[in-house]
């Protein structure tokens, strides 16, 4: 396959990738241009715990800074790790996985809230939640394999450390308020990745609950051992 035609299917509204750029274009430009809707559909703890605006826990999963340079580099990451997570995983998968990192990160940023005034009076982007959730977990699912990061052929583990730096960096030279959704959106992703997604906990909780029960119900029996003088051969 030629650049150009790896470039069409990224760009294709047709594929994950392609459908998440637009969704990052279109929600940016839009709140960006209106302010009462970007106050609207941004993550502000306090309007979530006090107005009860349980929208913002995923409204904001799309939404970058306006940026120039942001959202370029946004669609960049959208466009490739969407499309190249829809191969491994399935469509339904990937947004399943990306709407539910944004609400896990989300929910949690908002019960630091009651702990932190800071975060608490605090307005978040949830677009770079997104695209370090999927940079991440094309790296983690790369592994000890190579891939090609702007000519440097790097593992995957190295390619999922330099997404978590970009936030760590962030947080060390800016505010660690900003990025705590990002902070949670990576510590969720390296669990989901790891197979502990919210259905497969559910499975694990339900399984554990069930041998609970079945050893319940068996506690009153005992085992009745054979007496010495048993013989096989009275067996049928």
């Amino acid at each position: 396959m030629s650049f150009a035609d790896e470039v069409k299917r990224w760009v294709s509204p047709r594929s994950v990738g392609g459908q998440m750029a637009l969704l990052l274009v279109a929600t940016s430009i839009i709140a960006a241009a209106s302010r009462p809707v970007m106050e609207q559909v941004l993550l502000n703890p306090s309007d979530v715990l006090q107005q009860f605006k349980l929208w913002q826990l995923v409204s904001p999963t799309f939404l970058v800074p306006p940026s120039p340079l942001g959202l370029i580099f946004g669609l960049i990451i959208l466009l490739q790790t969407g499309a190249w997570l829809e191969t491994q995983w399935s469509r339904p998968k990937v947004w399943l996985f990306v709407f539910g990192v944004n609400l896990l990160a989300n929910v949690a940023t908002v019960l630091v809230g009651l702990l932190s005034p800071s975060v608490f009076a605090s307005s978040f982007f949830g677009g770079y939640t997104t695209i370090e959730a999927l940079w991440i977990a094309q790296g983690l699912i790369v592994g000890p394999g190579r891939l090609n990061w702007f000519g440097f052929p790097l593992s995957g583990y190295a390619f999922a450390v330099i997404g978590a730096a970009f936030t760590l960096l962030a947080g060390i030279t800016g505010s660690w308020v900003a990025v705590v959704p990002q902070v949670f959106g990576i510590i969720i992703t390296v669990a989901w990745v790891q197979g502990y997604t919210p259905s497969q906990l559910l499975l694990r909780f339900r399984s554990r609950q069930l041998e609970r029960d079945l050893r319940k119900r068996s506690s009153h029996l005992s085992v009745v051992k054979g007496q010495k003088n048993d013989r096989d051969s009275y067996l049928n």
